[in-house]
């Protein structure tokens, strides 16, 4: 080792030395500090205990004289309110034995305070007369407070009107059928003697069910009220809902009385509806065979849901009232009392109007099912909206009669649909009925009117058709819906189809047989043009085929067969000799000349006798008559322009004008005259 790194070392060591020396004194300054301090804390803890031995003994003193206080005032306190209850009676007496109106609140507390006393007696003194007193006076009290309930719930219900019934979208709104202030206080009864029903049927009253009473007094007069309203709804909707025991509408149905109509009475109403240009409006709505009848089903079924809707409100809004004034445990048989009998009877209401709706279309009067449909979604709506509240069974009384009325509806559309289809292509084999001028059949009118008011109701008919009834807000996807309303217009469509082609052949003339399905075809396309069943059906695929298309083609098709009534005229326009022209001197040979006045005596009688047939012809559509008028133009007037022009300077006859007798401008006059029956 170095001399230099001995060196280091050692002051090193020496410093490490001087740093151990500080910590040695501050070491020996702590434990100085450390005693000091045991020494003042032993100090202090002496003084605490001798400190502790001279306070305790005044405060507990203190103690018990506090105690002794307070049990003293505690024993004046209960002996005041002993006191009172041997005086409570004849305190309470007039106040209790008055009407509770004047203040249900005070009216209750002092009823509050009669029952702490009579629970002190039967504790202390059962046998004493001051609980017999007490509990007559409570009596008294309890019997006040029922009689002030059936009185509050007569004297402040609302005169809820049609005006507070009116309602936004899908939701029933709640109205109050209480002014405000009477259903608190219906309310504090209520709760009142609800909360002391066990006590007081335990211990004094076991005969007595004041909870019973309220609600037999709740049933009672909530039941009338609902009556009373329902009455006077009815009443605003001319209808006899609980008027008497009166059939539904106040008139009993009749057998209908069947009026067939002529087929004048027929070609005017389809003339009326071209002169709109096909556009269906309700007086088109009519049946295959005209109905009297005593009940307008669709007046009445619009009424009738409106009424329904009405009672819908109503029964949510009781519902909610008795959630807040009677017993939970007793709700639904409360609910159930006030609500089935009336819904009973509206069930039974609803009954009658499909009865009178089914007499209807039993005579072929096939529009009356829509009222049905319109009925089934108002009702549908209703029991949604009200379905949404969980409490409320529509499988149960008192709202079954709502699905039950549902289903029977349903049932009965349904059916309707299938006897209508069913109706459609039976009535082929009734050929008697067709008209005599070839117009459009009435059948045709009412079928396309019927497919059309069908489509108004697309989703409600699409679904009764799947036979899948509404549950909640559950729907059908709309390409279901969709796929059902195509399937079925288009199985109606093929129907009458088949039964225009039997109805055709009714007819002797060929020409106006072709007449017969052209008008019914250029109806049915219109219609379909018009409406959206073409879209609908075209979007569905049904067929595979141009719907427009195909119907144009077979308009074309009987157009054909129908221009064979002018085929003698263009076989004799036309020149036998082909190339032959005579010259005005010319001389003719008999036989040449005999033939031209042939010619001219088949076009003349040919003319004359179609004008006679063809002006009582009919062709309700001006547009399509104009087609047709200038298609026999376009066919006969040119070639009979050049028949006369070949022989007219022609010497055939010493007077051309016996048989040249009309000239271009009659021929085309006397073709616009055809299919006009004024003339």
């Amino acid at each position: 080792m170095t001399t230099g790194e001995v060196a280091m070392i050692e002051a090193q060591l020496k410093e490490d030395r001087a740093k151990l020396e500080i910590l040695q004194n501050m070491l020996k300054k702590s434990s100085s500090l450390t005693e000091n301090m045991k020494e003042r804390l032993t100090q202090f803890d002496d003084r605490l205990v001798r400190l502790k031995g001279q306070i305790m003994p005044v405060y507990d003193e203190m103690q018990v004289k506090i105690r002794a206080q307070s049990n003293g005032e505690l024993a004046i306190k209960e002996l005041d309110k002993v006191a009172r209850y041997y005086c409570l009676r004849e305190e309470l007496d007039r106040t209790i034995s008055n009407d509770v109106s004047s203040s249900v609140p005070e009216y209750i507390k002092n009823m509050k305070e009669l029952s702490r006393a009579i629970k002190f007696f039967l504790d202390n003194n059962p046998n004493s007369n001051e609980v017999k007193k007490l509990k007559e006076l409570f009596h008294t009290g309890l019997g006040n407070m029922c009689k002030e309930f059936e009185d509050v719930l007569k004297k402040k219900s609302r005169n809820v009107g049609i005006k507070d019934m009116t309602s936004d979208g899908d939701e029933l709104p709640v109205i109050p059928l209480l002014i405000p202030e009477a259903k608190q206080s219906l309310s504090l009864i209520s709760k009142w003697v609800a909360e002391n029903h066990v006590f007081v049927k335990n211990n004094y009253l076991p005969g007595v069910d004041f909870v019973k009473i309220i609600c037999t007094n709740y049933v009672t007069v909530q039941k009338k009220y609902l009556r009373e309203k329902l009455e006077m709804l009815a009443n605003a909707e001319q209808l006899a809902i609980f008027a008497n025991a009166t059939p539904i509408m106040g008139r009993k149905v009749r057998n209908a009385e069947i009026t067939r109509k002529g087929s004048k009475l027929s070609r005017e109403n389809v003339r009326r509806q071209s002169k709109r240009g096909h556009k269906r409006t309700p007086s088109d709505h009519t049946s295959i065979q005209t109905i009297k009848e005593d009940i307008n089903v669709e007046q009445t079924a619009k009424s009738f849901a409106k009424v329904g809707t009405y009672f819908a409100q109503l029964i949510k809004s009781e519902y909610y009232q008795i959630q807040d004034l009677i017993t939970p445990s007793l709700c639904e048989k409360v609910f159930v009392d006030i609500v089935e009998p009336a819904m009973t009877h509206f069930e039974g209401e609803g009954m009658q109007l499909v009865k009178a709706a089914k007499e209807q279309i039993l005579n072929n009067n096939w529009v009356a099912v829509f009222p049905l449909i319109m009925l089934y979604q108002n009702l549908n709506k209703i029991k949604c909206s009200l379905i949404s509240e969980d409490q409320l069974d529509f499988e149960a009384a008192p709202l079954a009669p709502i699905s039950n009325l549902i289903s029977v509806i349903t049932t009965c559309v349904k059916e309707t649909l299938d006897q209508f289809k069913c109706f459609v292509e039976d009535d082929a084999v009734k050929t008697s009925n067709v008209a005599s001028d070839g117009t459009v059949h009435q059948l045709t009118s009412n079928v396309m009117s019927i497919c059309g008011q069908l489509l108004a109701y697309e989703e409600t008919v699409g679904t009764l058709l799947k036979g899948v009834q509404h549950q909640g807000t559950r729907k059908l996807p709309q390409s279901n819906i969709h796929r059902q309303m195509a399937t079925y217009i288009n199985g109606i469509l093929k129907a009458l189809e088949k039964n225009l082609e039997s109805k055709s052949k009714v007819y002797d003339n060929k020409c106006l047989s072709a007449l017969f399905l052209m008008n019914n075809y250029n109806y049915i396309r219109n219609n379909l043009k018009e409406s959206e069943i073409l879209t609908l059906l075209q979007d569905n695929h049904h067929d595979g085929v141009d719907l427009d298309a195909r119907y144009i083609d077979w308009i074309h098709k009987q157009m054909e067969v129908y221009r064979l009534w002018y085929q003698p005229m263009v076989d004799v326009m036309a020149d036998s000799n082909t190339g032959t022209v005579f010259r005005e001197s010319d001389k003719l040979k008999d036989s040449q000349k005999d033939a031209i006045k042939t010619k001219f005596k088949v076009f003349n009688t040919t003319l004359e006798e179609q004008l006679r047939i063809q002006q009582k012809w009919a062709i309700p559509d001006p547009q399509f008559r104009e087609w047709v008028r200038e298609g026999n133009i376009e066919a006969i007037i040119f070639r009979y322009e050049d028949m006369c022009k070949r022989y007219e300077k022609v010497n055939f006859s010493s007077n051309n004008k016996k048989y040249i007798i009309y000239s271009t401008e009659d021929v085309e006059k006397t073709l616009t005259m055809f299919f006009d029956q004024k003339f």
